[in-house]
């Protein structure tokens, strides 16, 4: 059978292509496809986490034919009215999110910005080359906020995460989570960063005084 076979981060890099067809056994799962490539490549794929068809899958989950398999190294989607999510390269603005966020029956807002740190461990931080899987990140936003508001009740959340290269200083991720009350707010916008940083597909390529190099990421999914 044939397979769509999608790389993100160092496997783009160390592969030397984004995409790939790869012809596998009828029957092959995530399992087996990872060791064919791993021949084939010349990379490890252990510790990835695996999505297929968009949707994060278990080393076990069998393949069929058109199947789309991303492997993402691990990580340092729609919107619906009460949701914005978005990737994008251009700068994150509190403006904007405010904007979206403001409404009559919404007392109560909380944002948060992450932005690029330097020093970071020690080392002067030059900038930070940010690679995400947008469609799937997208997803997990989605997700992020449906969960939250599972939790706190009535939300309207507002998630930005840039992709590119960022400076010392740059917003790389804004959210925002407006409520009819405080408490609700601040938690659930602390219940949503806390969640991206495990799941969300963005990874982190940077500069400092030594060199480049791929930021420790982590995973809240099974891996290889």
């Amino acid at each position: 059978m044939q397979l769509s076979v999608v790389f993100f981060a160092r496997l783009k890099r160390e592969t030397g292509v984004e995409h790939m067809s790869l012809q596998a056994p009828d029957g092959s799962t995530v399992r087996d496809v990872a060791a064919l490539i791993e021949t084939q490549c010349g990379v490890s794929l252990k510790g990835c986490m695996v999505a297929v068809n968009e949707v994060y899958a278990s080393p076990t989950t069998p393949l069929s034919a058109g199947d789309e398999v991303a492997f993402l190294p691990p990580v340092a989607g729609g919107s619906d009215e009460q949701t914005f999510c978005e990737m994008t390269t251009a700068p994150l603005t509190l403006a904007a999110a405010d904007s979206y966020l403001v409404r009559p029956q919404f007392g109560a807002q909380a944002y948060f910005v992450g932005t690029v740190r330097s020093p970071n461990q020690g080392q002067t931080v030059e900038f930070i080359d940010y690679e995400g899987y947008d469609a799937m990140a997208r997803k997990v936003m989605q997700g992020a906020a449906d969960a939250a508001r599972s939790q706190h009740g009535e939300l309207r959340v507002y998630i930005q995460h840039r992709v590119g290269r960022l400076y010392p200083g740059e917003a790389s991720i804004l959210i925002g989570v407006a409520s009819p009350h405080r408490r609700a707010a601040l938690e659930a916008c602390d219940f949503i960063i806390e969640h991206l940083k495990v799941h969300v597909p963005v990874w982190k390529h940077e500069q400092d005084e030594h060199g480049q190099h791929w930021v420790p990421g982590q995973t809240g999914h099974e891996t290889l």
